[in-house]
């Protein structure tokens, strides 16, 4: 008996191995590497030079860098103009889908379309769809009167303008993972709101919004962790112009390792990114178990 359980270890290592081999080349390996630059000062243009060991200087430097701080608030900022919209958007988007009306299937297959291009694809069409003189947006606005907006070149639009481009691409995100809790919903409690005479809106307060609350936490952890580290819409849109106004994290690592050459620096930055996704994860984990302990009261 014991000699099978051994046997049966060493044939499960043996297709294990491929695997863990493989993780830690193309993931343990890199991040240790990574962690182990962000002490040092490591000019990419000069890569012969040796690595000179700085201790924190890089995470200080980052720390109390603005253009840093600009980044993380830019960040920030992006993710409640865009998690927002597409919890509202999705929610009432699902609300509708799962309502049987003839073609509704072909309608939720439609709806999911944005979700499946790629992120530099979705950018190529909204930057044509933003073109100053021969954009779309602009020509059906001139329909109705109003003049050019500069979408992707003012301050004021650009952020907004990409905030639009994730919105269309990730709300039906929010409307799958919402369309399928909809309908694993128990209808019991619906039957005796109706036999009650509640209005809809109740019966959406009061009954299928709180069992869809961890769902829609779910979601928006998932989602606002995709957000934090947004990097491809933004390189094709705007490249974090005009002025640095749509320049977000992941774009100033990229300034920092590949336009400045400061791979040291780019790599703590990194790091802290790490930490502000850890707190993230924490709080939205702390927050579902909240809402799942006041649902099964």
């Amino acid at each position: 008996m014991n000699h099978t359980v051994s046997r049966d270890r060493r044939i499960a290592l043996v297709f294990l191995l491929p695997a863990v081999v493989i993780l830690f080349v193309t993931t343990i390996y890199p991040m240790l590497y990574a962690l182990w630059l962000s002490f040092r000062s490591y000019d990419l243009s000069k890569p012969f030079i040796p690595r000179v060991f700085v201790g924190v200087a890089n995470y200080v430097e980052v720390l109390s860098s603005q253009a840093f701080l600009h980044a993380l608030l830019t960040t920030f900022k992006l993710m409640a103009m865009t998690l927002s919209v597409q919890v509202v958007l999705g929610v009432g988007i699902a609300l509708l889908v799962t309502q049987k009306l003839p073609g509704m299937a072909v309608v939720r297959t439609l709806l999911l379309i944005p979700m499946m291009i790629s992120p530099v694809i979705v950018g190529l069409v909204w930057l044509f769809l933003y073109f100053p003189e021969l954009g779309y947006l602009n020509y059906f606005l001139s329909l109705v009167g109003i003049g050019p907006v500069a979408w992707i070149t003012s301050t004021g639009w650009a952020l907004t303008a990409i905030a639009i481009a994730d919105i269309w691409q990730w709300t039906p995100f929010f409307m799958m993972g919402t369309a399928a809790a909809l309908q694993s919903l128990s209808p019991e409690p619906y039957e005796a709101a109706r036999i009650d005479g509640n209005s809809r809106f109740d019966v959406f307060r009061y009954i299928t919004l709180p069992q869809l609350k961890p769902v829609i936490i779910s979601l928006l952890f998932l989602r606002a962790i995709d957000a934090f580290k947004i990097y491809d819409i933004i390189f094709v849109l705007t490249k974090g112009g005009p002025a640095d106004a749509t320049e977000v994290i992941s774009l100033y690592i990229y300034r920092q390792s590949f336009t400045f050459w400061r791979m040291g620096v780019g790599a703590a930055a990194s790091f802290v990114s790490l930490i502000i996704i850890t707190i993230l994860i924490t709080f939205f984990f702390k927050s579902l178990q909240r809402s799942q302990a006041a649902l099964a009261r």
